[in-house]
């Protein structure tokens, strides 16, 4: 009678200990005073103090298939950047300062240096906006994803005072919509675009015309983060409202920081990336569709005074983020294009 045993089955504890050997530094260093204990515990320790009345802001997400295109191409790192940074302007639309970030990666067949590159690449992303990242998991499940395959998910959690949340109640017709830049796809819309990519029978190491890269970086440039340039404009303007522009682009996100009203919108008065006008030729799609998959351009959107639009586009392109008047909030719910 053969002998079973866990590694025969599929799940290699070995491997979970050298991919968790091989991220370990990069967690460790994005810890301050406020993480208590040490990594490995059974859940992540943060004193939080400072907060008169302290409101937590939390979210969950993942990286959808994009993780295809990075195994297309063997570059994970960008996906811990694309997971932390969704995550953590999911959190910054609600008005809270994202705090702590928790990651989870899936397998079929764990690739320890796979795993360790999207864990590092989040430590980065928590790095450089002051998040602490204070636990994750590991899981190798033969069976139920195939070897080679790859999820992403993380969770974060901010906080602010009570007066600092910001739900889209204050709108008032008239007020200005801000658009800040995408970087790209961001996290989003990776079904279509990898559709597009197969049916016209390129390659991601194919440079397309008019670009100076190949597609597969094009499609991997991560997420953009917003933290810091937020938070200066909030310094400067009143801020009303505010969407991340993810899952369903403008139309399926800018209402959610209406309170009810809605929006008409100017798609002439942005930069559109190539790579948005490229996926649009090679399928064909039409612009109703583009609209409603893609930021096309638009990561993040803030709700202003009219008075203050201004100000506040200075303000933005001041931080290092191009950004532009898109249009208006009007009585009419939804969002019209002009």
């Amino acid at each position: 009678m053969t002998e079973s045993s866990y590694e025969a089955a599929g799940v290699s504890i070995e491997r979970g200990e050298k991919a968790v050997d091989l991220m370990h530094s990069a967690v460790e260093a994005t810890h301050g005073a406020q993480v208590l204990g040490n990594t490995g515990g059974f859940a992540g320790l943060y004193a939080l103090a400072g907060y008169a009345e302290p409101v937590l802001a939390s979210t969950i997400d993942g990286v959808g298939t994009k993780v295809m295109v990075s195994r297309e191409t063997g570059t994970y790192a960008s996906l811990g950047v694309d997971i932390v940074n969704h995550c953590a302007n999911d959190v910054l639309a609600t008005g809270a300062r994202p705090l702590l970030f928790l990651d989870y990666v899936a397998s079929g067949r764990l690739d320890p240096e796979a795993v360790a590159g999207v864990v590092r690449g989040a430590a980065l992303a928590c790095g450089e906006l002051g998040i602490a990242l204070v636990g994750g998991e590991t899981a190798e499940m033969p069976g139920l994803y195939a070897e080679g395959d790859l999820d992403v998910v993380g969770a974060c959690v901010g906080v602010c005072e009570r007066s600092e949340v910001v739900t889209g109640e204050d709108a008032r017709k008239g007020d200005a919509v801000l658009g800040l830049a995408s970087s790209g796809l961001h996290t989003n819309g990776y079904t279509l675009a990898r559709k597009v990519v197969e049916d016209a029978g390129l390659s991601y190491s194919d440079v397309p015309d008019g670009f100076d890269r190949p597609l597969g970086e094009v499609y991997l440039e991560p997420h953009r983060a917003y933290a810091r340039e937020v938070a200066a404009l909030r310094d400067a303007v009143e801020v009303r409202g505010m969407a991340h522009v993810t899952g369903g682009g403008l139309p399926g996100n800018l209402p959610r920081s209406l309170g009810g009203l809605g929006a008409r919108l100017d798609a002439s008065s942005w930069e559109v990336p190539g790579v948005f006008s490229l996926i649009r030729a090679l399928g064909n799609i039409s612009e109703g569709e583009m609209r409603g998959v893609f930021n096309l351009g638009i990561g993040f959107c803030v709700i202003v005074p009219a008075h203050e639009a201004e100000r506040g586009i200075e303000t933005l392109r001041g931080a290092g983020c191009e950004s532009w008047r898109i249009g208006e909030v009007v009585e009419r719910g939804g969002v019209e294009f002009v």
